[in-house]
């Protein structure tokens, strides 16, 4: 088994499998009329779920069998293939239910789409103690193949709502920047620093209500939550998203220009 920074602990690789919710239905992107009735509201995408986990010694061992129920042609479970999670796990302790080590997507096809290698576990047996790498250094954006005003996926647990694209996650040089700024204030090793949260988009979303009212607003979810399209994209789902991208992009520029008035006014910027 891999060893972990901390010598004690030893990884286990949890694979978790989804396929599209869909029984006998092509699956579509859609605003669900049943979550309109029982929330009120409703976001444009498709249910998937979570069929099968597995557990294993080795990150290859889970790979292997990535690949092999990718190349399982023809079955029931390959024809609503969505995309497949491994997280690396510490054994021998007590950690938060979605916490890990180390997170890879792949896609429905076996191929990984991204890896985050910042640890979240903080807190294990009661203990405050960080275990593995819990600090974000920037992206090497030439490595994702998406860009700002690009239409995406989203994937939670049970539902994959689509989104659009407003800001990229930071780069590498940005991360220097925002380092050198914590260890100025909270030493060569800072205990607040940039982590896993960092390592994330600017999305928009929208959703609708029973009345077909539309509300926006923004959120920043993991890279390796943040996909392509894997289904054909709505004309009015793609055009609604633009339009919300647009309108907070204003909405954000007329804060700033107001921002830096008061600020003139109160003489902190000349």
């Amino acid at each position: 088994m891999k060893k972990q920074s901390k010598p004690k602990f030893e990884s286990i690789f949890v694979l978790r499998v989804y396929t599209y919710g869909t029984y006998g239905e092509k699956p579509s992107y859609q605003i669900d009329e049943d979550e309109l009735k029982r929330a009120g509201s409703a976001l444009p995408g498709v249910d998937i779920w979570c069929v099968e986990t597995g557990y294993f010694r080795t990150l290859r061992e889970a790979e292997m069998r990535v690949r092999r129920i990718a190349g399982e042609v023809n079955t029931e479970r390959w024809c609503k293939l969505y995309s497949f999670v491994v997280e690396e796990k510490p054994l021998g302790c007590m950690i938060g239910k979605g916490d890990y080590l180390t997170v890879w997507r792949y896609l429905r096809d076996g191929s990984l789409w991204q890896v985050s290698k910042v640890s979240c576990i903080r807190w294990h047996d009661d203990q405050g103690d960080d275990l593995g790498n819990t600090g974000f250094y920037g992206r090497d954006l030439s490595s994702i193949p998406i860009k700002e005003g690009d239409i995406v996926e989203i994937a939670g647990e049970r539902f994959v709502e689509l989104g659009i694209v407003w800001q990229m996650p930071p780069t590498k040089e940005r991360m220097k920047v925002i380092w050198k700024r914590y260890r100025k204030t909270f030493g060569k090793i800072p205990r607040v620093h940039p982590d896993d949260t960092d390592d994330s988009y600017s999305i928009v979303y929208y959703d609708m209500d029973k009345d077909g009212e539309i509300g926006y607003s923004h959120y920043h979810p993991a890279v390796v939550n943040v996909m392509p399209p894997s289904l054909p994209v709505p004309k009015k789902y793609a055009l609604q998203l633009r339009k919300c991208l647009k309108t907070l992009q204003k909405e954000a520029e007329e804060y700033a220009r107001n921002w830096e008035k008061e600020q003139q006014k109160k003489g902190n910027i000349k």
